[in-house]
């Protein structure tokens, strides 16, 4: 049996309140009070001082707002530091590293590690788990829930006195005092519970050595489908074969095979008819040219491109292309989208994407071609309507833009290089006599 204390025993909230104030004054501070509701100035009364946890949450969520981005940043930013390294998002020439779009979930980790730290700073404080007390032995403590107020003085207290405590509670108004023994003959766990133990982990442990199994080792067989209904949906998708019916196997929803229908011969959607090749194509109207045909010498033959700007009128009569300070504002803003990632601001192929290729180029990482020069004399001397077809259909490594820039925006474009190339030819001349 080990002797842990006192128990006091008071049956008003303010005799129990004046006792606490006289055993903290008598110089008592292992001291704790049990009462079966909250008691105004009991916390002072017993010296309880304000708590370490805010203070304890506050270095917790300061520290991971500071991993949080760091974190954020080592991961999406750099990709410098071995032998873990990053990975470097170049998006666009947009920055690698920008404050505000990691906020989130710098601030998501923030209030996490907070909660962490109130929760487990709570467990800590307060010496928590505790699986025993020996004040539930006492059955007079069964009336702390209901009509009864205690003082307990615990016998570790530096002053503690077996006699002297006593009868100091007695002579502060307790009207009972009872000795707390803790009975530690049973301190031992059951014996079933050591077995039971060894089972439950050596059960736990089989999921994650089947996930290591799974991922290191090949298997033949295919894997697990939780939601069936899910990975089979019974639908049809764009340009796929079309699946067997419910119900019908073998069967399919159309004769040839296919999801979508092709287009009804002989027609054209509605909207994309655009019988004038100069708006549309680049080239005077009705002089196309099969693809891959050449000449007696075998030159490839190119249509014949248009060297102005189209005049074409929409339905209400006004010119779709008006070559003006608009267009050429409009032009400029697509071609920073668009053109200048690769051939740079002022046309001279020193995009960021195409400096990044030369480096890794350099490295032996990659095979970068050089984006082409605007200022080049060949594309200098190429007419309106080729540049135009450049930009629709991609040249070399270029790929189409079609399907990305409007007819308008891509006349704009053509405009704004031509501006471009216009600003260079002024500029040596200027430089020439000098020279």
């Amino acid at each position: 049996m080990k002797f842990v204390g006192y128990l006091a025993e008071f049956d008003d909230p303010h005799r129990l309140v004046a006792a606490c104030d006289q055993v903290r004054q008598a110089g008592y501070r292992q001291i704790d009070a049990h009462t079966p509701f909250p008691v105004h100035g009991i916390d002072p009364a017993l010296g309880i001082r304000r708590t370490r946890l805010p203070f304890i949450v506050l270095a917790v969520g300061l520290g991971a707002l500071a991993v949080g981005i760091l974190l954020q940043w080592y991961a999406n930013a750099t990709d410098d530091i071995r032998p873990f390294p990053g990975y470097k998002f170049l998006i666009s020439g947009k920055p690698t590293w920008s404050l505000p779009a990691n906020i989130p979930v710098a601030f998501e980790i923030t209030v996490l590690f907070s909660a962490f730290a109130t929760f487990f700073g709570m467990w800590g404080l307060n010496k928590l788990p505790q699986f025993s007390n020996p004040l539930f032995r006492i059955p007079r403590f069964k009336r702390a829930t209901s009509d009864r107020f205690f003082l307990m003085i615990s016998a570790d207290d530096p002053i503690f006195d077996a006699t002297q405590t006593r009868q100091q509670l007695e002579r502060f108004g307790a009207l009972n005092v009872e000795r707390v023994d803790h009975d530690q003959s049973d301190a031992e766990l059951p014996r079933f519970l050591k077995p039971l133990a060894w089972c439950l982990a050596s059960i736990a442990i089989l999921i994650p050595t089947a996930v290591y199994r799974s991922q290191a080792m090949t298997n033949e067989a295919p894997r697990l489908h939780f939601n069936p209904d899910m990975d089979w949906q019974d639908k049809s998708k764009p340009q796929t074969v079309s699946p067997a019916l419910a119900g019908a196997e073998g069967s399919t929803l159309f004769a040839d095979g296919r999801v979508m229908r092709p287009d009804v011969p002989g027609t054209v959607a509605l909207g994309e008819l655009r019988l004038s090749d100069p708006l549309f194509r680049g080239y005077e109207q009705g002089t196309a040219v099969e693809p891959g045909a050449t000449d007696e010498e075998g030159n490839p033959l190119e249509p014949e491109w248009v060297t102005a700007f189209p005049s074409d009128v929409d339905d209400a009569g006004d010119p779709v292309l008006e070559v003006n300070e608009a267009m050429m504002a409009r032009g400029q803003r697509q071609y920073g989208i668009y053109c200048a990632p690769c051939h740079g601001y002022a046309g001279y192929g020193d995009g960021l994407v195409s400096r990044r290729g030369l480096d890794l180029t350099v490295q032996g990482l990659a095979a970068w071609n050089q984006a082409k020069s605007l200022h080049d004399p060949m594309v200098v001397d190429q007419a309106v309507g080729k540049i135009f077809d450049t930009i629709s259909n991609g040249r070399n490594t270029m790929g189409p833009y079609r399907s990305q820039i409007t007819v308008e925006d891509r006349w704009a474009i053509v405009l704004y290089v031509k501006a471009l190339q216009a600003t260079q030819e002024r500029t040596a001349a200027a430089t020439a006599p000098a020279n």
